[in-house]
């Protein structure tokens, strides 16, 4: 299996679970009494933006491996920063437009972390098994 295709498995991996996740914050956020139509834009654009740095990490990682040590150092620190840039211009954008609901646009970049940690106890100490 090469690089890529790893990446493309795993991105839908996670979709599948940012999926539910998504949806059970939406629901917080209502009963929060949030707008739904702002939290359900700022939940969908946070959590497509989410799925990006996810690719675009595995990318990164997946072209860093193709060039020696030191290339490919360089190759997923300049992934890092472009994406810590992106970021912050997303929470930017995220506080500053008044369609979206800041704290609905910035959840969903934690969703990745909590669906590795979840996969990673629920299959065992060791991950897949």
């Amino acid at each position: 299996m090469t690089g890529m295709e790893i990446v493309r498995e795993e991105t839908r991996r996670m979709l599948r679970g940012m999926i539910p996740l998504a949806v059970i914050a939406f629901g917080v956020f209502l009963l929060a009494g949030a707008d739904p139509a702002r939290s359900a834009v700022s939940l969908l654009l946070g959590t497509c933006y989410s799925l990006l740095l996810f690719r675009m990490i595995g990318k990164s990682a997946a072209k860093a491996v193709l060039f020696p040590p030191a290339q490919g150092t360089r190759i997923v620190r300049r992934g890092y920063f472009f994406r810590y840039l992106l970021t912050g211009v997303m929470v930017f954008l995220a506080i500053k437009l008044p369609f979206l609901h800041p704290l609905a646009a910035v959840v969903p970049l934690f969703f990745p972390k909590i669906i590795l940690l979840w996969s990673m106890y629920s299959k065992g100490k060791g991950g897949r098994r």
